[in-house]
Parts: structure tokens; C-alpha cells; sequence
């Protein structure tokens, strides 16, 4: 009986910088489950960022696509640029992880797994785009729902003046004869961009080459999606008005949305095919007869690189656990604040209420400037708001009755009323392992 040898491409490619690839990130997750915590609690777990599960999984076949195009190549000796890059974005996440600051902390994680690949890597443009991939899955695009909200409530009543309908614009309210509507920062339109910059820029790096082009594709990518939520405001307010607020979609239009942005999405892949067959090229695909380096990495580098990780892990000094909002027994006014460590209640009666939340260094959730705390007592509504160097000046009432809430934030005993500018001294002492935060909390009646 005659066995011949089977002339598999699977042969023919080496996959040790692929699975080197995945182990790097694998390890980066494990060495920082603090913070892949907060990324499945308000990345994966949210709707907004509902595409999160599909990210990982893209970024791995890119990383096989270059793999197969023989463009993962391992270094051969040190370099200075890539040394300098992996420690400095290592101390970037010790320093922004420490001052429990998420978004950084978030982009932080994001630069040290870029520069631990290059580290080991020669460094190209495909293997730092497959990379920064990554950045649809972070949960760091919410900082343009207002600045996307404006712009929704601006574009709206620019198109709707080109109807009949009578229309008065008061902040994100949208006034007509049939009702109020409210663009809301659902209605931002954030999906439908965060989804075009996906599709685009994959789209880009598969069939794209050519600046211009992968420019002007992303361009159109982005310009579709804010017009289709534009279209989709607009046509809600027509609908409404006509119906006199009676349609069903005035309640759930959720999905009346995607149905105007699917059909783009098939003009767009339409108009990326145009410019793919102008280059005439070929997409990025396995391709066996590419020449691949068949080599292993280098050990000395390995072991650099797991020691600086080692050190800027967030597992080995940060605590997963998280505590819930719990009520004060006897305190009648009281604010509703999350994963403090302990309180001390300096003041209690009738008029006054005065205490003061400690706050746990070892839990990236824990401090004062988490977004879920809430300052205003229940059934309290603010009236004014005065913020200066030192505290935070909250005016508020319940019925005839007046209240003031003054807020310090402390750290290292210096107390500041200002949020962001208590962030900042937060990344300051961090830089030299001063992390205990205290909030001051104060109810007084008129």
C-alpha cells in the first residue's frame, strides 16, 4: 500500500507568531482582571457597545491574515524605540489604573498591548491597525454623545424647516403642534457611527490600499451614518405630527432606525468595491506562496517583556469585588453613593447632615467620582450650582422647603470642589502613591 504525502498549505505557514499573538493578549486580560471587569460591565454588558463580542474575534483573523501574508516577523535584538514605548505605556496603566481614572486606564490597556506586540514584533502598519482595533470594543466613545446630541437637535430643525410643521428648538427638545419630542442621548446617533467605523476600517484593511481611498471610505462611512439618524429624527417628527403622536413608532423606534442604515450600509460596500476595483487589487487573504519566516521568538525579549507587564498588572494590587449602594441606618438625608469603604457620620439632626465617605484604593470603582453617585437626596430637586477651588455648592429643594449641599473632594489632604480638577490631582498623586480619596458631604436647611 502506497502513502503519499498530503500537499496541505497548512504546511507550508508557520503559526507560532499568531498563537504568540493570542497569548500576549491573553496574558495582558489575565494580568489585569480588574479592568477586563469593568470592560464586560459597561462594554460587553451594554447596548450600546452590544458589538463588543464580535471584536476579539475580528482582530484575531486579522492578525491571521497577516500572519498567513508573512508579515509577523519576530525581532531579532532589542529595540530602544519599542524598550522605551512597552515601559511607558506600562507606567501610563500603573500610574492611570492607580488614580482610578477609566478612560485612561482604558486607552492605557489598549497602548500596552500595542507596544508588547511590537515589542516582540517588527513593527509595520498592518500589525498596529489589527491592534488599535480594539478601540471599537472600549467603552471610551461616550464622550461624543452630547457634541453628536447637539449636532442631532441642529440638524433636525435644519431639515425640518424645509417642511410646513412649525417647530420651536429648546435644548434637546423639539417643540410641534402635536407634541414634545426629546432627542435624547439615545438619539445621538453613536451606534450607527461606532458601526460605520467598524465596517470602514475593516473594510479598509481587507481591500484597501491607498490612503486617499481608505480616507475618502471612511469619510462617507461616518457622513452616511450621522445623515441616516439625521433622516431618522426628521421622519419620527413628521410621522408624529401627522399621526398626532398615535403611532406605535413614537414609543419603539428603535429599530426603525436600522432599517434606514442597513441600505446604506449595502451603498457603502457598493462604493468600497468601486474604489477596491479602481486599485485593482486583490483582497488580503491567505496566501500560501508568500514567503514566511520560520523562526521563534526571542527568549531574552519574552522575559523582558512578561516582567514589565508583571509589574504594571492591575491584578496583583487591585481588588475584582464590588461593593453595592447601602443606606445609612437613622441618617434622613443622605446622598446615594457606591463602593465607598467605610463613612463616618459627623453630624446628624433635623437641619443638618454631615458626613464624610472613605474610599478604597484597591478597587477601581471605588471613589468619589464615580458616575453612578448620586449627591441629591431623594425627592430633592437643584435649583443652583456654584463650584469654586475648595467645594462644591449645591443648591436644592423639596416643596417650600430650601436645602445646601456642599461637596469637598479630598486627597492627600487637600480638598477640591471641582470633579475634573480632582482627577487631575488624582493622576498627580498617583505618580507618587498617594491614593487615599475622601468626599466631604454636607446638608444644611435654610
Amino acid at each position: 500500500m502506497n502513502i503519499k504525502k498530503i500537499n496541505s498549505n497548512i504546511f507550508k505557514h508557520n503559526f507560532s507568531p499568531f498563537i504568540l499573538i493570542l497569548s500576549i493578549t491573553i496574558l495582558i486580560a489575565l494580568l489585569n482582571i480588574p479592568i477586563m471587569q469593568t470592560l464586560w460591565s459597561y462594554s460587553f454588558d451594554d447596548g450600546t457597545y452590544s458589538h463588543a463580542y464580535f471584536i476579539p474575534l475580528i482582530v484575531a483573523y486579522l492578525f491571521y491574515v497577516i500572519n498567513n501574508n508573512g508579515e509577523l516577523k519576530y525581532r531579532e535584538t532589542i529595540s530602544l524605540p519599542a524598550s522605551v514605548l512597552l515601559i511607558i505605556s506600562a507606567y501610563i496603566l500603573f500610574v492611570t489604573s492607580t488614580a482610578q481614572i477609566s478612560l485612561l486606564y482604558w486607552l492605557a490597556i489598549l497602548l500596552l498591548l500595542c507596544s508588547s506586540i511590537i515589542f516582540v514584533f517588527n513593527a509595520n502598519i498592518k500589525i498596529a491597525s489589527a491592534a488599535s482595533y480594539f478601540i471599537f470594543l472600549l467603552p471610551v466613545w461616550g464622550i461624543l454623545t452630547i457634541p453628536l446630541q447637539d449636532l442631532s437637535v441642529f440638524a433636525a430643525n435644519t431639515l425640518l424647516g424645509f417642511t410646513t410643521i412649525p417647530v420651536f428648538v429648546e435644548e434637546q427638545f423639539v417643540h410641534i403642534p402635536s407634541g414634545i419630542f426629546e432627542i435624547a442621548g439615545g438619539c445621538s446617533g453613536l451606534r450607527y457611527l461606532i458601526t460605520s467605523l467598524a465596517i470602514s476600517t475593516l473594510f479598509s484593511f481587507l481591500y484597501l490600499r491607498t490612503i486617499k481611498n481608505t480616507a475618502t471610505f471612511i469619510s462617507v462611512a461616518i457622513l452616511g451614518a450621522l445623515l441616516t439618524n439625521w433622516l431618522r429624527i426628521s421622519i419620527l417628527i413628521i410621522i408624529g405630527h401627522q399621526t398626532e403622536m398615535t403611532s406605535d413608532l413614537m414609543t419603539d423606534h428603535n429599530m426603525f432606525g436600522w432599517y434606514l442604515y442597513i441600505p446604506f450600509i449595502f451603498l457603502l460596500f457598493k462604493f468600497g468595491g468601486y474604489l477596491a476595483d479602481k486599485e485593482n487589487n486583490k483582497p488580503i487573504t491567505s496566501d500560501s506562496s508568500a514567503k514566511i519566516q520560520l523562526n521563534t521568538p526571542s527568549w531574552p525579549l519574552a522575559i523582558i517583556l512578561f516582567t514589565i507587564l508583571l509589574f504594571s498588572s492591575t491584578s496583583l494590587h487591585m481588588s475584582t469585588t464590588t461593593t453595592p449602594e447601602t443606606k445609612l441606618i437613622d441618617v434622613l438625608n443622605q446622598p446615594i453613593i457606591y463602593n465607598y469603604s467605610t463613612v463616618e457620620v459627623i453630624t446628624n439632626n433635623s437641619n443638618k447632615t454631615q458626613l464624610v465617605y472613605n474610599f478604597s484604593e484597591d478597587n477601581l470603582e471605588s471613589k468619589p467620582t464615580f458616575f453612578e453617585n448620586n449627591f441629591i437626596p431623594k425627592n430633592w430637586l437643584i435649583i443652583g450650582k456654584v463650584i469654586n477651588n475648595e467645594e462644591q455648592v449645591i443648591k436644592i429643594k423639596n416643596g417650600k422647603r430650601t436645602a445646601v449641599i456642599t461637596l469637598r473632594y479630598e486627597i492627600s489632604g487637600l480638598k477640591i470642589g471641582s470633579s475634573s480638577r480632582f482627577k487631575l490631582e488624582r493622576l498627580k498623586q498617583a505618580m507618587f502613591g498617594q491614593t487615599k480619596t475622601k468626599l466631604h458631604w454636607q446638608f444644611q436647611l435654610d
